[in-house]
């Protein structure tokens, strides 16, 4: 127990320095997160730098030899590239084709892997229903379509403060529970790093962290529940799975392009809800987050109290999406009629343009 301490100390002390250092000397070499009047409403310009020290704390616990949550090098190489992809996007700005064709890349090596190491395994499991026979042709769609998709969806909810991070611990240490290994190490230094980013940010995730946080965990998940069942996986990842089929309804119900930026997601209306109070959001979406995933879990309660927050989870997206397509619309259409009710007038009832007589 105190060797445990003592690892999440030196856990969070290097998490601490290192954000600090990647705070005072990278972030002004243009990795910084500029508000705007669109969709970045925080107040000042913050780094973009606490998914590198992640980065750098997942490089050096991998030089360590001691095999963090049993990763093989092709996870690592996955995890290195989408990190790396992120920190570009971080700095340059990168279009969401590069992004998706390099997350697909990384989705083909990580599913050659665990075809070849899982595969068998695979074969004996059903997922939704349907028995997943030892066939690639059945198997290697899904399995790329989970690598593929789960970082994108897993970037998306890095929108508040505190959002991200704190769902990246509830899947540390759900994943961890079920396949039975702990990182003291990482889980220090992921606490500084959440500490720096909520309630007020010195720091944001990025994209470097987000895709990296994303990639590793759609690895451990398929570690944990691939063999055994595979439909937990959507009970564990509900939230960013119910925010992503969310956002695409949306942007299809509108006719824009799915990489089209807007606040369509489920922490922007609940932001708008609070009054622009992320100290309230956060913890009400990462509960929301966190009810699905005792599914997974022993503890007393957890079949109803997951199906509970999924079905929470369900509705509140079905409000979401109410509001920013129907809702929307009607209250457009309300406005254009308000604008042109003094054109649609009658001279007889206008008097010096004004509406006395309505």
């Amino acid at each position: 127990m105190q060797a445990t301490w003592i690892q999440v100390v030196i856990g969070s002390a290097w998490g601490l320095l290192l954000s600090l250092a990647l705070i005072r000397w990278v972030a002004p070499l243009g990795w910084m997160d500029r508000p705007d009047k669109h969709r970045k409403h925080h107040a000042r310009p913050t780094p973009r730098t606490g998914g590198m020290a992640l980065w750098v704390g997942l490089i050096a616990l991998q030089l360590s030899g001691r095999g963090f949550l049993g990763l093989n090098l092709p996870d690592w190489i996955g995890i290195h590239v989408m990190a790396f992809i992120g920190i570009l996007d971080d700095r340059f700005n990168l279009r969401a084709r590069y992004k998706a064709m390099a997350g697909l890349a990384v989705s083909i090596l990580l599913t050659a892997h665990i075809l070849h190491s899982m595969g068998q395994s695979l074969g004996h499991v059903t997922f939704l229903g349907l028995s997943l026979a030892a066939n690639t042709v059945l198997v290697a769609p899904l399995v790329m379509l989970w690598f593929w998709a789960i970082p994108q969806a897993y970037n998306l909810i890095d929108g508040i403060n505190g959002l991200s991070l704190g769902y990246a611990a509830l899947l540390l240490g759900v994943l961890g529970m079920n396949l039975g290994v702990h990182s003291p190490v990482a889980w220090g230094g992921l606490v500084v790093v959440l500490l720096l980013n909520f309630p007020k940010a010195q720091h944001f995730l990025g994209d470097c962290g987000a895709l990296m946080l994303g990639t590793l965990f759609a690895i451990l998940g398929l570690q944990a529940f691939g063999a055994r069942d595979p439909n937990l996986l959507l009970w564990v990842f509900a939230y960013p799975i119910i925010d992503v089929t969310l956002v695409v309804s949306i942007r299809r119900w509108k006719g824009q392009g799915l990489s089209v930026a807007d606040r369509s997601h489920l922490h922007h209306w609940m932001m708008e809800h609070v009054h622009g109070r992320a100290w309230v959001a956060t913890p009400i979406l990462i509960g929301l987050g966190a009810l699905p995933m005792l599914q997974s879990t022993p503890f007393p309660g957890h079949r109803l109290l997951s199906i509970a927050g999924l079905l929470t989870l369900l509705v509140l997206a079905s409000k979401v999406f109410w509001d920013r397509t129907v809702k929307q619309t009607r209250r457009r259409a309300q406005a254009v009629v308000r604008r042109e009710i003094p054109f649609m007038l009658p001279d007889s009832l206008r008097e010096s343009g004004s509406h006395l007589k309505l």
